[in-house]
């Protein structure tokens, strides 16, 4: 089943970081879409969780040292 999910990225401000989860995130099988946006801290994520799963996606955010909510 496709899903979409708005999560907030504590802290992000930068447009290089922004772009490099955004890229993390679409080469995730099972991301059909991702966009991030510095200016609000907001990533919007459309997957199958069928194929990846909400923490999964979290913790590739996780990995550069941003936290997550939802």
């Amino acid at each position: 089943m496709i899903k979409d999910v708005k999560l907030n990225i504590e802290g992000l401000s930068c447009p290089d970081c922004s772009k490099k989860i955004e890229q993390a995130l679409a080469s995730q099988e099972g991301v059909k879409e991702a966009k991030v946006l510095f200016t609000t801290g907001v990533a919007k994520v459309k997957f199958d969780d069928g194929v990846i799963d909400l923490d999964k996606i979290i913790s590739v955010i996780n990995s550069f040292g941003f936290n997550v909510s939802d």
